[in-house]
């Protein structure tokens, strides 16, 4: 069985008319041979090479027009051979049961990350089982995405893959992946809430570039204090202004002439945290004077609240909230109760 995507897509892409029909792979598979059909940022096969029954899953799942995350499993050793589609490149975290495998004839271990370029050709053998969780995105969109300095160190290794051993960056990278397509399991609505979609859609942008320049040296900054105030205030202001429409951080880097690494430094210098952080703390102050005092309907799900926000994992939320304010969301909603519901608390 299917399970849609429940967002509609711009008809810019060639995907875009299959995307929009809804796909979520079918999430369990009990024959090799069904691995890879209907696949739409794929074209691979799959050869099942120890024997028994196999077991496995395959889900694929579109974060609106070119951004695809695809999660397989099985219980099996298992070949695959194939190529993404052009204009779509790939990162991924491939992982057999054993610690060892062979991607483009090199072999994996824990920790490696995988970078395939549009309409590349690779092979993977997953040995004693397999466990793969990707990123693919367009090339358009991926460097539109990054800023001057990422997309030149990006564009350097477009045509070739390759394999880097980054234990750090691949348990963030395949965390953040599998919580996405778990939640979107859970709760499909949430592609629906275009700030939830957009903090998706931005954190696997984001972490895509960081696993493509691992560089963490920072050059000296050339912006002047006022710069760097007007650059925090008017993020905030956009963050802030329109909670329902998408929030992209490129968007807001074009419309403010600024890269991303820009700003970073303005929000590190000036509030001694990440523009991430900062702009969490401040949707989560806004999520609080919900629950004080209620836009909406007063018994509007905290859920609902959350994801209006752009808060996509509730448990990671309820922990976020707890750290910041003390509390959890729904201890905050108890002490309104009846008579202080509108109140300022």
């Amino acid at each position: 069985m299917s399970m849609p995507v429940s967002s509609p897509l711009p008809t810019t892409s060639p995907y875009a008319a299959a995307v929009s029909a809804g796909l979520l792979a079918p999430a369990r598979v009990g024959d090799v041979t069904d691995f890879g059909r209907g696949l739409l940022a794929w074209d691979a096969i799959y050869e099942q090479l120890a024997p028994g029954c196999f077991e496995g899953g395959v889900e694929e799942l579109w974060i609106g027009d070119g951004l695809e995350i695809l999660w397989e499993t099985g219980n099996r050793s298992v070949w695959t051979a194939g190529s993404n589609r052009a204009g779509m490149v790939s990162l991924g975290i491939p992982v057999a049961g054993g610690g060892s495998g062979m991607y483009c004839g090199v072999p994996l271990h824990g920790g490696a990350v995988s970078w395939l370029p549009g309409g590349g050709d690779f092979e993977i053998f997953s040995r004693e089982r397999m466990d793969i969780v990707s990123a693919t995105a367009s090339e358009t969109l991926l460097c539109g995405f990054a800023d001057a300095d990422s997309q030149r160190t990006m564009e350097a290794q477009l045509r070739r893959p390759f394999i880097r051993q980054q234990p750090g960056r691949a348990e963030v990278l395949r965390r953040a992946l599998l919580e996405i397509v778990a939640a979107v399991r859970g709760q499909p609505g949430l592609l629906e809430v275009p700030a939830s979609r957009a903090a998706m859609h931005d954190c696997v942008l984001s972490l895509m570039l960081d696993t493509l320049n691992p560089a963490s040296g920072r050059p000296t900054p050339d912006l002047r204090p006022s710069v760097k105030a007007w650059i925090v205030r008017k993020v905030r202001e956009q963050a802030l202004a329109s909670p329902s429409d998408p929030f992209h951080v490129a968007d807001v880097c074009r419309s403010l002439g600024v890269s991303r690494r820009s700003l970073q430094y303005a929000f590190e210098d000036l509030t001694g945290m990440g523009a991430v952080q900062f702009l969490r703390n401040v949707r989560l102050n806004a999520v609080r004077r919900e629950l004080h005092i209620p836009v909406g309907c007063p018994e509007e799900p905290i859920a609902a609240i959350a994801a209006r926000w752009g808060f996509w994992h509730m448990p990671r939320f309820a922990g976020y909230y707890r750290a910041l304010f003390g509390e959890l969301p729904s201890e905050t909603r108890r002490r309104q109760g009846p008579g202080t519901q509108h109140g300022l608390g």
